[in-house]
């Protein structure tokens, strides 16, 4: 018969040395993963200060370039403007005033805007005085204000209404007849208007006709 008690011996040698050779590999191993680990750990905290874009040099090329003050430069462009609209119109318009004696009236042509109510823009002129480089003199007292003018066109009549300073003319002289004389022809030489009823302060004092 053959001894068989070495085999269960060499099989136990056996699997000692491989398990022994299986720990040194996985010494060997173990401490390679470490050091792998260690020099990696090592390789990205260097990375940020490296490679990072947030480091000085790469920060003021990133960095764009803000002009001074003094490199500011403001253009501004003027154009015309245009203002809409058709011109105003004017129209030719007779006044009357005294002469350099006050004696006489005397007719001076004036242009004034053409409106609506010609009437009363002609008088309202006419309360203005002459010119003074004309050598006419105003017959109107000064200060008189026209309170109200109406116009009946159905019967050629206008209704004039001023203030009382007008009475300092209505003093029976001959400076009360050119006061409103020259207000009668100034309203006459419209066609529309023949008669002119003259009141102050709302009360009648005279009507004139045109001759």
């Amino acid at each position: 018969m053959k001894n068989n008690t070495k085999k269960p011996f060499h099989r136990l040698a056996f699997v000692l040395i491989l398990a022994a050779l299986w720990l040194t590999g996985c010494t060997e191993a173990r401490e390679t993963m470490m050091q792998m680990r260690q020099e990696l750990r090592q390789e990205v905290a260097l990375e940020p200060a490296e490679n990072s874009p947030e480091s000085g040099e790469e920060i003021q090329q990133n960095q764009p370039e803000i002009p001074s003050i003094e490199d500011i430069r403001i253009e501004e462009t003027y154009e015309p403007v245009q203002t809409m609209g058709a011109p105003v119109q004017e129209i030719t318009v007779a006044l009357y005033f005294g002469d350099s004696s006050g004696e006489n009236l005397v007719k001076q042509e004036k242009s004034i805007p053409k409106v609506e109510g010609m009437a009363r823009a002609t008088i309202e002129t006419l309360l203005e005085g002459p010119d003074s480089n004309s050598g006419l003199t105003a017959v109107i007292p000064q200060g008189t204000q026209l309170l109200d003018i109406n116009v009946k066109q159905e019967q050629k009549k206008c209704i004039v209404d001023f203030s009382h300073e007008l009475g300092q003319a209505l003093d029976g002289t001959a400076d009360t007849a050119n006061a409103l004389e020259s207000i009668a022809r100034t309203l006459c030489q419209f066609d529309s208007i023949e008669e002119v009823e003259f009141r102050m302060e709302g009360q009648t004092i005279a009507t004139l006709k045109k001759k």
